[in-house]
């Protein structure tokens, strides 16, 4: 009986946090050559942590840019991090927001739109860690 009520409660929670839109997705991926840890997609930003030289990754994400593009309408960086924010051809905004944690790790994080959009999100990471790895 005690089993039961724990099964109820553990999918009452799940449901929870799913009709929250605030559960989090977590995945892992390795590239060759580079990392890329793991990522979650919360409150329309999907954060990814990519392994491996913060100036690359840098030059990565601008060629991803280039790549899909994107009109960039802001470039800025410093040793903590940097920002790009730029407007696809149909006018969605993207933010791309790039954070150092160590001198070789660093969290990106990428927003489409105003709410989010986690599948445009994606596939913005994927071309960044795909040029991330070209590097």
């Amino acid at each position: 009986m005690k089993l039961r009520k724990q099964r109820a409660m553990l999918l009452l929670c799940c449901l929870m946090m799913g009709v929250s839109g605030c559960a989090a997705v977590i995945a892992a991926g390795v590239g060759a050559g580079v990392g890329f840890g793991t990522y979650k997609y919360l409150e329309g930003n999907l954060q990814r942590d990519y392994i491996g030289p913060p100036d690359k990754l840098w030059q990565a994400t601008l060629t991803a840019m280039v790549d899909l593009q994107v009109a960039s309408e802001v470039q800025e960086r410093d040793y903590f991090g940097g920002l790009v924010k730029g407007i696809m051809h149909d006018g969605t905004k993207i933010t791309i927001k790039m954070k150092r944690l160590t001198d070789n790790s660093t969290e990106v994080g990428v927003r489409v739109g105003v709410f989010g959009d986690m599948k445009r999100s994606e596939v913005i990471h994927n071309k960044i860690a795909e040029n991330f790895k070209k590097t």
